[in-house]
C-alpha cells in the first residue's frame, strides 16, 4: 500500500476514534480508546517522518487529500482533546505536500487548501490554549505569518504558484482565479443591484444631527460648504464616486476631480421637531434609478432652519436632485404612521437643543454599493472634515482634490473553493430551506385593516396625500450612557453581550405580538401554531479583518483600522431559526445561547460565501438555482434581524464639547435598513449604532405584514423588556421581563 494511502487510513481511523471517545459512557472505555488514540498518533508521526524521503513513490490525488484534510479538521473539532495531535499531523502533511510541489505543479492548489486549514488550526489552537510546542509553533508561524508571530524570514514555499506570497490574512489567501473584475460588484451586491424596479430595493440610511462650533457661525455660504464637504468625502471612496455599468457589473469613476463629481442632494426647510422622521421614511422607501448612469446610487438630504436655506435663485438650489428619478417605480400604497408621544422609560429620542442652528443630514445608499459599516465609514469621513477651518474657508479648492481610483477589494476574489469545502454547508442550507415547511410570519397581502390598541396613544394616521414610496415604517429608540453602563454591567455578570441582549429582547417583544394577535382573534395562546414556542433570528457581522489592508488580526486599533474605512460589501450573517422562546425560558440563558451563536458568525459567514462563490463559478448550476429558488422568501420565518455596527468613539465633537473645540457637535445619530419583507430577513429589522456609550436603535417593519396595533405592542414590549433587563436577576424569565 502506498505511503499516502497509509496516512489517509490512519487519519480516517483517528477521526472515527475521536467520535467514539466523545461518545464513551464509562471510564474504562475512555481509557482503552485513549490508548488506541496514542498508538494511532505515533503511527501517523512515523509515517510523516518518512514522507519526505519517499516523495517519488507517492501517488498524487487531489480529491483524496482534500477529503483527508476535512477528516482531520473534523476530528479536531469533534474531540478538542486531540487538537495538538491534529495540529502536528496537519503541519507534517503540509510540509510533505510542500516538498511534493517541487516535482508536480498539479498539487499547488491542493497545497493552498492545506495552508489555509493549517492557519485556521493554529489560530484556533492558540485561542483555546492548546498550542503546539515552541519549535513547531515558531515554524508554523514563520511560514504562514500567523498573527502574534515573532518576525522571522519566511522560507520559500510553493514555487511556481500565486500562493507563494504569504497572505496578509491568516484565514484566506487570494484566489488563483478571480471570479469578478477587480472593480466589479461582488456576487451578493449583484443580487441587490438586479432587484427589479417593481420591487422595493434594499436601502440603508444613516442620519446625524450636528451643530456648528461657536467659531464657525452660520452664514450665507454654509449650505455651499455642506455640499463641498460632501464632495470631499465622496472623492475618498471609489464606489461613491462611480457609476455602475450594467453590462460588466463594474464601478466606473465619473471624473478625476472632486469639483466635477455629480452629487445627489436636496435641502428641506425644517417643518417641526419630528420632521426628520418623515424624511427618514422618504429616504428608506424611495428606490434609486439604476438605469440612470449620470447619478450615483446614493443621495443626501439636509434639513435646515429657514435662515440656512439656500436662495431660490442660487446655483446650489437649482442643482438639487429630486428623490425620484425619471425611471423610478413610485409605489402608491398609503403609509400608516404609528407615532407615540409617550416617553417609555426615557428611551425615546432626545429633543433637539432649542434655539440652536443645527441641521440634520441623511445619507442613503443602495445596498449594492456596500454594507452597514461602509455607510458608517462614509459618515465618519464626512464628520472628520467638518470643522471651523473648512466652514470658514471661502474656497476649498475642490478642483485640486483627486478622486479615488483604487477600487475596494472584492471579497469573492479572496476565495476559490472546491466541492469538498462547500458541500457540507450547501447540504445544510438545502435541508433548512427545502426541509420542513416553516410557518410564514406576518399577514402578507391579505393584511386586515389595521387598528390601534384601545389604550394606545398612537392614533391611526393615514398620510394626507398618498406618498410615492415603499412600505417600510420606522421608529427610533435611544439608550443613554447611564443606562448602557448598567446594561454592560449586567451583560458582563451574565457572560453575554449587548448584541445578544438586543436579539433576545426583540424576540421577547415578538412573543408579545403573537400573544396579542391570538387574543385579538380569540384564539388559544397555548396553541404553538398561534404562539410559536421557538423563533428565528438573524445577526449580521463584518468579515473585514480578512481584508489585506486590515491590521485587526495583528492587534491593530479598531478606530483607525484601514479595513474598517473601506466602502464595499464585507458583511456576513449568522442565524438560528429555532431558538426556544417561551414565557418559562430563562432570559439570561437565552442571551448566552445567542451570544454563542454570534461568536461563530465569522466561520459561518465564510462558509456561506464559499458556497455562493462555488455556485457562481459554475454558470449552469447558478442558472438552475436562480430559476428554482426565490431568494426573497428563503428566510421569511425569522422574527428579527439585527444589524449592530458596534461601539465607537465620537468621530467629531460630543454634544457637551467645550467652546474651544472647533469640530461640529454631534447631538443625535441613527440608521438602519428598510424593511420590505420581500428583501429583509425578519418581521422587525433593528439597526444599532453606539457612539461614546450612547446607543440608538432604529426599528423598521413592513406595513403590509405588520399592522399598526402589532407594531405598537412590539415597541411597548421592547421598551419594557430593555428596562427590566437592567434590573433582572439570574433567574428572570422571558414572561417576567416582557410584561
Amino acid at each position: 500500500m502506498p505511503l499516502f494511502q497509509k496516512v489517509n487510513t490512519a487519519a480516517h481511523n483517528l477521526c472515527k476514534l475521536s467520535t467514539a471517545l466523545k461518545n464513551a459512557e464509562n471510564r474504562p472505555s475512555m481509557a482503552l480508546l485513549e490508548k488506541k488514540q496514542q498508538r494511532l498518533v505515533q503511527e501517523i508521526a512515523s509515517l510523516e517522518n518518512g514522507a519526505a524521503s519517499k516523495v517519488d513513490a507517492v501517488e498524487t490525488s487531489e480529491s483524496s487529500t482534500s477529503d483527508h484534510m476535512h477528516l482531520c479538521m473534523g476530528a479536531c473539532i469533534e474531540a478538542p482533546g486531540i487538537a495538538l495531535e491534529a495540529l502536528h499531523f496537519v503541519w507534517g502533511r503540509f510540509r510533505y505536500r510542500q516538498a511534493l510541489s517541487r516535482n508536480s505543479a498539479a498539487v499547488t492548489r491542493e497545497l493552498l487548501a492545506w495552508q489555509q486549514a493549517l492557519a485556521l488550526l493554529v489560530v484556533w489552537a492558540t485561542k483555546t490554549r492548546r498550542m503546539a510546542p515552541p519549535k513547531v509553533e515558531d515554524e508554523v508561524r514563520a511560514t504562514l505569518q500567523v498573527p502574534g508571530a515573532v518576525t522571522q524570514p519566511s522560507r520559500p514555499s510553493m514555487q511556481g504558484s500565486k500562493a507563494s506570497k504569504a497572505s496578509k490574512s491568516s484565514f484566506v489567501s487570494m484566489a488563483k482565479r478571480p471570479v469578478v473584475m477587480p472593480a466589479g460588484l461582488s456576487i451578493t451586491e449583484r443580487f441587490f443591484f438586479k432587484i427589479p424596479p417593481t420591487k422595493q430595493q434594499v436601502l440603508m440610511c444613516i442620519m446625524v444631527r450636528v451643530r456648528l462650533p461657536p467659531s464657525a457661525p452660520v452664514g450665507p455660504h454654509t449650505p455651499n460648504r455642506i455640499i463641498d464637504l460632501l464632495r470631499i468625502a465622496q472623492s475618498k471612496h471609489y464606489r461613491l464616486s462611480s457609476w455602475i455599468d450594467k453590462e460588466s457589473m463594474s464601478a466606473i469613476p465619473f471624473c478625476d476631480k472632486a469639483a466635477n463629481l455629480p452629487t445627489a442632494y436636496r435641502f428641506l426647510e425644517r417643518a417641526g421637531p419630528n420632521h426628520w422622521l418623515d424624511v427618514y421614511h422618504e429616504e428608506t422607501n424611495a428606490n434609486f434609478d439604476t438605469s440612470d448612469v449620470t447619478r450615483p446610487l446614493w443621495r443626501s438630504a439636509v434639513i435646515v432652519p429657514k435662515g440656512m436655506m439656500p436662495a431660490a435663485d442660487s446655483a446650489l438650489f437649482q442643482g438639487q436632485t429630486p428623490i425620484f428619478g425619471a425611471n423610478s417605480e413610485q409605489f402608491e400604497y398609503p403609509i400608516l404612521y404609528d407615532r407615540s408621544e409617550r416617553n417609555e422609560f426615557g428611551l425615546d429620542p432626545t429633543p433637539p437643543t432649542p434655539n440652536s442652528d443645527y441641521f440634520e443630514i441623511f445619507f442613503t445608499f443602495n445596498h449594492c454599493l456596500g454594507d452597514g459599516l461602509s455607510m458608517f465609514a462614509f459618515a465618519r469621513t464626512f464628520l472628520e472634515c467638518t470643522d471651523a477651518a473648512h466652514f470658514n474657508s471661502l474656497d476649498l479648492k475642490l478642483e485640486t482634490i483627486e478622486v479615488s481610483k483604487e477600487p475596494p477589494p472584492v471579497i469573492d476574489n479572496l476565495f476559490d473553493p472546491n466541492i469538498f469545502e462547500v458541500f457540507p454547508t450547501a447540504a445544510a442550507i438545502a435541508m433548512r430551506t427545502f426541509g420542513k415547511k416553516k410557518k410564514r410570519l406576518g399577514h402578507g397581502a391579505d393584511t386586515p385593516v389595521p387598528r390601534p390598541l384601545p389604550n394606545s396613544s398612537a392614533p391611526l394616521v393615514v398620510s394626507p396625500a398618498t406618498p410615492a414610496r415603499g412600505y417600510s415604517n420606522a421608529r427610533a429608540l435611544t439608550f443613554n450612557t447611564e443606562y448602557m453602563a448598567i446594561l454592560r454591567k449586567q451583560s458582563k455578570r451574565e457572560k453575554t453581550s449587548i448584541a445578544a441582549i438586543l436579539v433576545v429582547a426583540a424576540l421577547a417583544a415578538c412573543r408579545s405580538v403573537f400573544v396579542h394577535s391570538a387574543e385579538k382573534e380569540h384564539k388559544n395562546v397555548l396553541d404553538t401554531d398561534v404562539v410559536p414556542k421557538s423563533q428565528g433570528w438573524v445577526v449580521t457581522n463584518s468579515i473585514r479583518h480578512i481584508l489585506p489592508q486590515s491590521k485587526l488580526l495583528q492587534g491593530g486599533d479598531r478606530e483607525t483600522d484601514e479595513g474598517l474605512k473601506v466602502f464595499g460589501g464585507y458583511a456576513g450573517s449568522v442565524s438560528n431559526n429555532s431558538l426556544k422562546m417561551k414565557d418559562e425560558s430563562l432570559i439570561w440563558e437565552r442571551c448566552r445561547i445567542v451570544k454563542k451563536g454570534i461568536t461563530t458568525s465569522f466561520i459561518a459567514s465564510i462558509r456561506r460565501l464559499k458556497v455562493a462563490n462555488y455556485v457562481y463559478r459554475h454558470p449552469k448550476l447558478a442558472e438552475m438555482l436562480e430559476k428554482k429558488t426565490d431568494l426573497s422568501k428563503m428566510s421569511q420565518s425569522y422574527s428579527v434581524e439585527v444589524a449592530n455596527l458596534g461601539a465607537w468613539e465620537y468621530p467629531c465633537a460630543p454634544p457637551n464639547a467645550p467652546d474651544s473645540d472647533e469640530r461640529v457637535r454631534l447631538d443625535y445619530f441613527g440608521g438602519g435598513l428598510n424593511a420590505s419583507f420581500e428583501g429583509s430577513r425578519g418581521l422587525f429589522s433593528l439597526g444599532i449604532i453606539t457612539l461614546g456609550g450612547f446607543m440608538t436603535v432604529f426599528v423598521s417593519y413592513d406595513v403590509k405584514v405588520v399592522t399598526v396595533d402589532e407594531a405598537e405592542v412590539f415597541f411597548t414590549s421592547l421598551c419594557k423588556t430593555m428596562h427590566n433587563l437592567g434590573e433582572a436577576g439570574p433567574k428572570a424569565t422571558v414572561g417576567q421581563v416582557r410584561k
